[in-house]
């Protein structure tokens, strides 16, 4: 039935919906030589093989929304086996079709299917130590979803620890079948970035830079002093806020004012990306080092309020779902730019279209309720309270990760991007068959 739904998603919407990530992504398949999107060497090589071979954008959409279809039936198959009538209704209606989730996993974008295939390998992980044994479906699965859940985004490393520690529950044939598959997928992992060097995005210098870029900001109630306590007392020093070998690395690529007027408070983007702007990814490799360190030496604790501030309304923008989202049309300004063999709307289903835009406009425009992760965060807490008091390993290899990865958002994006949340849309698949078999072990 997924299959279905989604093929005539695709169908409807061919070849796909398609965004700036897109193009860069398909240049670097076309062109790698030359360019780097700064995408994981797993997402280079999906989209390489899939559209590098066909020439066709839809080829790879079409086999993330199968291989979604797959992970998210394989969930729900065992909601309906165990008698879970009521999970398996809500985690069908409101997570696997509801209409942002298939606008995601159709997206020409990592971030759906990462999140799908997170779920289905914390839910395989769960279930195998549940069971003390690993089935041939789990196997299968694990398999399956552990290249994109571990792989596909940087932060997915976290979930290689949580299968390999499930092994200490398992038999031996079970604990052998599921450390081969881990190592054979980190292996060719490993392979794939000696040939071809991904240019993955850092962590620590964007959040450096942008957070320095906004205590710079000017602020009618604040200069870029921190000031004392007995201010009239000749003998107290003002301390400046920003460092001056910070100073010196951001301005000798264009003027600090470049960074004041192209700041924005949930996106680094316009820092980095705008050609009129501050460009600060052109700055070399000693003055980004530079900016780094005096960021966790110095900058950081002179500004330690407004990093919080700015860290909660990063967090609270995409949490809401205020990020950018390419719009369903995109593609015709994609197309053009990268060598394809693929036709916009081949199949002409406008009235179909217009009937699932307006679906897809309904629910955007409760987007911060309809799509917010809040029963992700709420259950997770549940997850590793009941976790740590009962000490029910599965629950805990399943929190723990998702927690390190909820701290990580938090602390490290520099984006209010919804998409980057995701995973925490998909969570109440693992953990309400978790909740609703807390009484009783799993038996299938």
């Amino acid at each position: 039935m997924l299959t279905t739904v989604y093929t005539v998603w695709l169908m409807t919407f061919w070849p796909g919906v398609l965004g700036e990530d897109s193009v860069a992504i398909l240049l670097e398949a076309q062109n790698a030589d030359t360019f780097r999107s700064g995408k994981t060497i797993v997402w280079y090589y999906f989209v390489k093989s899939l559209f590098g071979s066909t020439g066709r954008v839809e080829v790879p959409v079409g086999v993330a929304l199968a291989l979604c279809a797959a992970m998210l039936a394989r969930i729900l198959a065992w909601c309906w086996a165990q008698r879970l009538r009521k999970t398996l209704w809500f985690g069908l209606l409101t997570i696997a079709l509801a209409p942002h989730m298939i606008y995601f996993m159709g997206t020409l974008y990592p971030d759906g299917l990462f999140a799908v295939a997170s779920a289905a390998l914390l839910f395989e992980v769960w279930l195998c130590v549940q069971r003390r044994t690993a089935s041939i479906a789990s196997l299968l699965m694990l398999a399956i979803a552990l290249p994109f859940a571990a792989f596909l985004r940087p932060n997915g490393l976290i979930f290689l620890a949580p299968v390999v520690i499930a092994c200490a529950w398992l038999d031996t044939r079970s604990r052998l079948r599921v450390l081969l598959i881990t190592i054979a997928w980190s292996a060719t992992v490993f392979a794939g970035n000696q040939v071809h060097k991904s240019t993955t995005q850092e962590t620590q210098f964007p959040l450096a830079a942008f957070e320095t870029a906004g205590f710079l900001q000017k602020r009618a109630m604040n200069d870029l002093w921190t000031l004392y306590p007995h201010m009239n007392d000749p003998w107290v020093l003002k301390k400046p806020k920003i460092s001056a070998a910070t100073l010196e690395a951001l301005s000798r690529q264009r003027p600090l004012e470049k960074m004041q007027q192209y700041r924005d408070p949930a996106y680094w983007d316009m820092l980095v990306f705008h050609p009129d702007g501050p460009q600060l990814g052109a700055l070399s490799d000693t003055d980004k080092h530079t900016v780094v360190r005096e960021f966790w030496t110095y900058n950081l604790w002179q500004n330690l309020p407004d990093f919080l501030a700015s860290r909660v309304n990063v967090f609270t923008s995409a949490a809401l779902a205020q990020g950018g989202f390419p719009a369903m049309s995109y593609a015709t300004n994609v197309l053009p730019r990268v060598s394809s063999q693929s036709s916009y709307r081949l199949w002409q289903w406008s009235t179909l279209e217009h009937w699932l835009l307006r679906m897809h406009a309904k629910s955007y425009a409760w987007r911060w309720l309809l799509w917010t992760p809040w029963l992700g965060f709420a259950l997770l807490l549940w997850a590793c309270t009941r976790g740590l008091q009962s000490a029910e390993a599965g629950l805990l290899l399943i929190s723990i990760p998702m927690l390190i990865q909820w701290g990580g958002v938090f602390v490290f994006s520099i984006a209010g991007e919804y998409r980057y949340l995701l995973p925490f849309f998909t969570l109440p698949l693992v953990l309400l068959p978790a909740f609703a078999t807390r009484n009783k072990p799993a038996v299938l």
